[in-house]
């Protein structure tokens, strides 16, 4: 009999579930407690079935601790175009089996409702990562589907986010969930959902996702597809979830297409040719065997993250040689023992263990990931020594100079016109030099790979577009031909590649980028942040905007910034754009959205945006000028001005981090 809602079959006897369950015994509020909290506390315990959680909010309960238990239980992790990401612990504040159960339910429900065809063809994609709890979020989330009849393709390991982006592509899937809090210190988790198209969800989906979330927080059964009340990370608690028929497992097809579409991405000659070089010159322009003799053996770290094994089978199948992998580093680790940050771009502390094999072992090159593989770090040893880590801008400049030169050589039938790079708003405009003498199209988006793989696809399906890069400042790397998404992975093959042609022809990757400065235009590029929150951040922009609210008519705008004339603002809160003839934002603007860009005599661009997923308030400034001295001269005057003159920072509250790396 078909579900009479949906119009799907019901699950099988095997998988059929009930529409929901609560637990009825809910301990009496404490008298102490204050009044509004005790609602949320009862409700909470409904839900929460945990032993240790429960128990942990019950005694906040009987404690009076009411400031507490209203972090906890009095707002709600927003689901937006980042999906879910926070601090685990109980309540709905937090990331737990209670909120990603909810989470899951909402999105089964939603794509019941917009995608319906779609869902019952191909199901949906579901993977995590190795932080505490993913494992065990996964299976609430494939259990939710397969309770609904759905089909799930259940990574059954560890798998880098960029192979949920793949199986959702290869498999036509509805949706894909990835369990991970990416590059987040290890109290965090998180629940990235992608769309039916392999890109991480913008709107309207991440709304309607929220609003089917908030109409769904009853919580279903789900026995018997899991037993007793969790955590669901072993065979026994999982033993129904992976007999059930719906469930199969996607490594192998997904592991066949993504290395057999990397594959093409190889351009390193596969036998010897006459040597030569030059800033134009593609792979060919070096022997195989000088590239890979002159880079010698990389040293890499997943930082405690998945991306090792893949890391390992994508420089196989571009016949690199195999890595050196920092031992402490190499395995899955949720307490990430060796690092504060387990994140590439916070500087020397995290490069440490990486830094210490590559000068023991003599390596030119160093390569990292970040925990779920999708982000990619490069570091060069220099003739005399030093390791010098490169920019995401750095890295990006020369991954769109090789993609370009090799993609010319190889396919001179393509007219420049027809082929796009693209880059968020905050990263670099070197791109955009680098388009407007080479001939190609640049188009910035706005920041997040959500955006540039959802312009990228459209870029190709409206208008015939071929797509050969993407990047964004924060070391995200999008190689054309792979997936719609940034990927650590394919980015290190290739960038490795890059490496070994570079070292073949006799010149650094510091000499290169040089060359590619005296052909496009020097960019001083300077980035950082304050600590902050929601409410700070908010009193930020409102003072940015003179008080004028979220109204571009009305809202006052610097006139300078540390002396520096400001000749154009774009507000992307209020939709006002100065450099445009309408005076109206190019790029997609939402009212009350925090970011503002400032152009700035000088050729000087600064952007102050608000982070959606980490309490910081973040700035990017650079300057473009063929004279690098007075460019930097001018980048370090606005940096020294920006934070009392703009953003006000003791006038706020905000904080500088520790350290700036």
């Amino acid at each position: 009999m078909a579900c009479l809602r949906h119009g799907h079959a019901p699950a099988p006897a095997a998988c059929r579930t009930q529409r929901s369950c609560r637990r009825s015994l809910v301990p009496a509020a404490s008298a102490a407690v204050e009044p509004d909290v005790a609602p949320l506390v009862q409700r909470w315990l409904q839900w929460d079935r945990r032993g240790a959680s429960r128990e942990q909010v019950t005694q906040l309960l009987e404690g009076g601790r009411s400031a507490e238990l209203r972090e906890l239980l009095g707002s709600r992790l927003e689901f937006g175009t980042a999906g879910l990401r926070g601090k685990m612990g109980p309540g709905t504040a937090r990331m737990n089996a209670v909120v990603v159960q909810q989470t899951a339910q909402g999105l089964c429900t939603y794509l019941e409702d917009v995608a319906a065809e779609q869902l019952a063809a191909a199901g949906i994609v579901v993977g995590y990562d190795g932080r505490y709890g993913s494992k065990e979020y996964a299976a609430l989330t494939a259990a939710v589907f397969a309770s609904r009849g759905h089909r799930v393709a259940l990574f059954r390991r560890v798998v880098p986010t960029p192979f949920v982006a793949a199986g959702v592509a290869e498999l036509g899937a509805a949706a894909g969930v990835m369990v991970t809090a990416s590059h987040n210190p290890k109290e965090y988790n998180g629940y990235k959902v992608y769309w039916g198209n392999g890109c991480q969800i913008i709107p309207p989906h991440d709304a309607g996702i929220a609003a089917a979330i908030e109409t769904n927080l009853d919580l279903w059964s789900l026995e018997p597809l899991l037993a007793g009340a969790g955590p669901y990370e072993d065979d026994a608690s999982t033993s129904g979830l992976l007999a059930c028929p719906q469930l199969s497992d996607p490594w192998d097809r997904v592991c066949a297409a993504y290395y057999s579409r990397l594959a093409a991405l190889s351009y390193l000659p596969t036998a010897a040719s006459a040597a030569g070089s030059g800033a134009g010159s593609g792979a060919a322009g070096v022997s195989r065997d000088a590239a890979l003799g002159a880079l010698g053996t990389p040293v890499y770290t997943p930082l405690h993250g998945v991306g090792a094994e893949p890391l390992l089978q994508a420089f196989r199948t571009f016949s690199l040689p195999e890595p050196y992998i920092v031992p402490s580093q190499r395995l899955p680790d949720p307490d990430f023992p060796t690092v504060v940050f387990p994140n590439p771009e916070e500087g020397a502390g995290t490069w440490a263990a990486a830094f210490a094999a590559a000068a023991e072992r003599g390596a030119r090159l160093v390569l990292a990931n970040d925990p779920d593989a999708d982000r990619l770090a490069v570091a060069e040893r220099s003739p005399t020594g030093q390791l010098r880590p490169f920019t995401g801008n750095e890295i990006g400049a020369l991954l769109a100079h090789w993609v370009w030169t090799n993609f010319r050589q190889r396919h001179p039938e393509v007219p420049p016109s027809r082929c796009v790079m693209l880059a968020s708003a905050v990263s670099s405009k070197l791109l955009g030099a680098m388009a407007e003498k080479e001939g190609f199209v640049f188009v910035e988006t706005l920041t997040g790979f959500k955006w540039l793989g959802n312009t990228a696809i459209r870029l190709e399906r409206e208008q015939g577009m071929t797509v050969l890069f993407a990047f964004e400042e924060a070391i995200g790397f999008m190689l054309g031909g792979m997936y719609k998404d940034k990927d650590g992975i394919s980015a290190a093959a290739v960038f490795a590649e890059l490496a070994a042609h570079t070292y073949g022809s006799g010149r650094t990757l510091e000499e290169l980028l040089q060359s590619l400065y005296d052909r496009y235009g020097f960019f001083d590029y300077r980035s950082g942040y304050f600590i902050t929150d929601a409410a700070k951040s908010r009193a930020v922009f409102d003072d940015l905007r003179g008080g004028g609210g979220f109204d571009g008519r009305t809202a006052v705008y610097a006139k300078q910034v540390a002396g520096v004339r400001v000749t154009s603002v774009r507000d992307l809160g209020t939709g006002l754009d100065t450099s445009q003839p309408e005076g109206r934002a190019v790029l997609p603007w939402h009212s009350g959205d925090m970011m503002i860009t400032y152009g700035l005599d000088g050729g000087a661009t600064l952007t102050l945006r608000a982070s959606g997923t980490e309490p910081k308030l973040k700035y990017y400034l650079e300057v473009k000028g063929s004279d690098a001295a007075a460019a930097a001269a001018l980048a370090e005057r606005l940096v020294g001005g920006l934070a009392e003159d703009l953003v006000g920072l003791s006038r706020h509250g905000l904080r500088r981090p520790a350290q700036q790396h």
